[in-house]
């Protein structure tokens, strides 16, 4: 289909998307997956396709099933910001305080 991302790049931005949530760098991310982390970040920017093996390593690294890896947001690439947004309201909702949780919700009710 025109107009749509390759699914390497869909595969990489999701990629992108859990490693941050874990506070991950890309260089501790590939320590932890066993993987050069010059290939990790050419995957994460869509430039390489990856084995299952190796997907399966990342999967294991970040504790999520491989299946997790495949639910996309959306056939539309994230901008930074919005990559942004999500990886700091998953990291309040993952680790933030009771008060934390509620400022944040007080905050996006406004905008919404």
């Amino acid at each position: 289909m025109k107009n749509q991302p390759h699914i390497s790049a869909l595969l990489g931005q999701r990629l992108r998307i859990l490693r941050k949530e874990k506070g991950f760098t890309q260089e501790k991310m590939a320590a932890l997956a066993g993987m050069n982390w010059r290939y990790y970040a050419e995957v994460e920017r869509g430039q390489r396709n990856i084995s299952v093996g190796s997907l399966q390593q990342i999967a294991d690294a970040l504790g999520v099933a491989i299946k997790d890896i495949f639910q996309f947001q959306s056939n539309k690439q994230l901008t930074e910001d919005e990559e942004r947004i999500i990886t700091l309201i998953t990291r309040v909702l993952t680790k933030g305080d009771k008060k934390s949780k509620h400022r944040v919700a007080a905050v996006l009710q406004e905008i919404v």
